[in-house]
């Protein structure tokens, strides 16, 4: 009993100790955290300032490794802007060649075109040229065929009239008046049967002199015809000659860089195929000094 007692009174000093003991303690523990939490701001204070003097002494070099790359990065640019410039300049030099090839092209189909249609006008002028000289031959030969003719007719009648005057005037008319003296009313009516006759044939003398006149006249129309066939065959040499002189000069421009032939000059090549071969006396010939320098970007 006594130590129940005893006990009982012992266990409140007991807890009493333990929880100033405890108490003790843990002002030790909060000691603890805000000392470690010192010692830890203390630690990081150094490393800072570590790591502030680390980036002081890369600091050039980060700053020259900058510059380098923006060095490398422009060189890099310069050298893309040079190969992009050089590609264009071989595109532009190939779109060039290109012209040119396709303008060579052009010049030598309408250079065959141009041939082809000087050679038919050729042809056409000389076979109106031989249609013109068979013409003249043959009114030539017509008109010295009539002459000849009418110089036969009239040395027919000249004869005739000739005779007629022999017989009559001389032989008969003599004979007459031989024999009977002094003309009769026979002889008046034989004379004037002679006048009518005679009258006739000068009629038909005039006829023939105004068909001389006719024949005259076509005579100086073939002339006329031999002057144009000269004409035209002058006009064949100049055509010549000027389409010498327009295929070396749209030869050497076309040599001397990029050129193009307008449209309207094509079309006028084409109009000029299908126009007549002679016109007015003249021949047609396609303008080919318009051929123009071309634009090239």
């Amino acid at each position: 009993m006594g130590c129940t007692g005893s006990a009982l009174r012992c266990c409140p000093a007991g807890g009493e100790g333990q929880l100033k003991a405890q108490q003790q303690r843990e002002p030790s523990a909060q000691e603890l955290t805000a000392l470690k939490t010192e010692n830890a701001n203390a630690t990081r204070l150094p490393e800072d300032g570590k790591e502030k003097a680390v980036l002081r002494e890369e600091r050039p070099e980060t700053t020259k490794l900058l510059q380098g790359q923006e060095e490398e990065k422009e060189r890099l640019q310069d050298a893309s802007r040079a190969s992009t410039a050089r590609i264009a300049r071989d595109i532009n030099i190939q779109v060039e060649k290109g012209k040119d090839l396709e303008l060579e092209k052009q010049f030598d189909a309408l250079k065959k075109e141009h041939l082809e249609t000087l050679q038919e006008l050729q042809r056409a002028h000389e076979q109106e040229k031989l249609l013109l000289a068979e013409s003249h031959h043959r009114s030539q030969a017509a008109l010295q065929e009539t002459i000849q003719a009418l110089n036969s007719q009239l040395k027919s009648f000249q004869e005739r009239m000739k005779r007629v005057e022999e017989s009559l005037l001389s032989t008969d008319y003599k004979k007459h008046i031989q024999e009977h003296g002094s003309p009769s009313p026979f002889w008046e009516q034989e004379l004037e049967s002679l006048h009518f006759v005679i009258e006739m044939k000068n009629e038909h003398i005039h006829g023939l002199d105004r068909k001389l006149l006719n024949l005259e006249t076509v005579a100086e129309r073939n002339l006329l015809l031999e002057e144009k066939v000269k004409t035209l065959q002058q006009e064949n040499e100049d055509l010549q000659v000027r389409t010498q002189n327009h295929l070396v000069m749209a030869k050497s421009v076309l040599s001397a860089g990029s050129w193009t032939i307008p449209e309207e000059q094509i079309l006028d090549v084409k109009a000029y195929e299908h126009a007549p071969a002679v016109h007015q006396g003249r021949c047609l010939v396609p303008n080919m000094a318009n051929i123009r320098p071309s634009s090239l970007t």
